[in-house]
Order: structure tokens, then C-alpha cells, then sequence
């Protein structure tokens, strides 16, 4: 088995742990895995059903169910988008962010054993360019990457054109509010 496949089945076996976790924890607070996946991606912002759909790779009816049952639930608003009447913007209730909060505890598991990761740096780099990577052939959602935002150069490490700052990898980010696609 070469590299590159022993990677994909660490990777797979990884998800699968991750996914065991939050599917407890999601339960043990009254929520489907697919319910706590949703708060946790609406924690602190509003997204249209349609993005929420796409930033999980879930099927617009799948997404549409779990909405009805946690706006049913009181966790989740639904209010007209002010840029756009025709569209909805859902957001979490300030009970439905106290619940994606509770939530966040099916990390720590996951936080202890990052904890012995003997270089995180290095990890996470190699991470986001695999993420970069499937962004690229539209396999998952472009959520504000910065290593497919046209923003940045690489210049001896990487550098921040919008805001004129060197970024060591631990700076890079997931979902930056100044993320323009390449």
C-alpha cells in the first residue's frame, strides 16, 4: 500500500471518527448528526439554505427536513435576505447558539490527540492544500480558503495582498470575510 493510499484510509477512518463524535453528541442534545452540523455552520452568521446545502455536500431536501425540525425545535430564524427579498437567511436563535456551542464539546477528544501532533503547523498546511485541492475540482465548497483566495502570493512563506502582511500557515485561514475566489 503506497503513501498515498495509506493517507486516504487514514483520512477516511479519521472522518469517520469525527463524524461518531458529533453523531453522539448531536443525540445526547436531542439533534440528528445532520441538525448539529447545521447549527455548528450557521454558528454566528446567516447563510441561505441553498449555501448551507452546498458548504455540507448535503442534498437540498435533506438540509430542508433538518431546517424544519430545528425551527420547529426554536433553534433556528428564517428572516428575508436585505439584499435580496426573494431569498431567506436562516441564523441560529440565541438558544440555537448556546445548543452549537454545547455542541462543540465532541471535540475534545479530537483536541487532546492534536495535542501529541508533533508538528501542527506542518498538518494543518498540508491540510488546507488537500482542501485546496478538491475546492479546486469542485468536490467541496469554497468557505473563505486563503489558499484559493486571489489575494495571496507566495513570497518566501506566504503574503496577504489585500492587507499587506507576510502569513506563517498557522495565520492562514478557513473563512475569511475578505476572501475573493481566484
Amino acid at each position: 500500500m503506497g503513501l498515498e493510499e495509506k493517507t486516504l484510509a487514514l483520512l477516511e477512518r479519521l472522518s469517520r471518527a469525527e463524524r461518531a463524535l458529533l453523531t453522539k453528541r448531536a443525540y445526547a442534545l436531542g439533534l440528528s448528526a445532520t441538525q448539529g452540523q447545521i447549527l455548528l455552520e450557521l454558528r454566528g452568521r446567516a447563510l441561505t439554505a441553498g449555501e448551507l446545502a452546498e458548504a455540507l455536500g448535503l442534498a437540498p431536501p435533506t438540509v430542508t427536513d433538518a431546517l424544519n425540525a430545528l425551527k420547529a425545535k426554536g433553534l433556528l430564524l428564517e428572516a428575508q435576505d436585505p439584499l435580496d427579498r426573494r431569498r431567506r437567511r436562516l441564523q441560529c436563535t440565541p438558544r440555537g447558539e448556546e445548543v452549537a456551542l454545547a455542541l462543540l464539546t465532541f471535540r475534545k477528544p479530537l483536541e487532546a490527540a492534536l495535542g501529541g501532533v508533533p508538528d501542527l503547523e506542518g498538518l494543518w498546511e498540508g491540510l488546507a492544500h488537500l482542501a485546496r485541492g478538491l475546492i479546486a475540482q469542485g468536490v467541496m465548497a469554497d468557505t473563505g480558503l486563503c489558499l484559493t483566495c486571489r489575494y495571496l502570493r507566495r513570497e518566501e512563506g506566504y503574503f496577504c495582498s489585500l492587507l499587506g502582511l507576510p502569513l506563517a500557515p498557522r495565520e492562514l485561514r478557513l473563512a475569511c470575510p475578505d476572501h475573493v475566489p481566484l
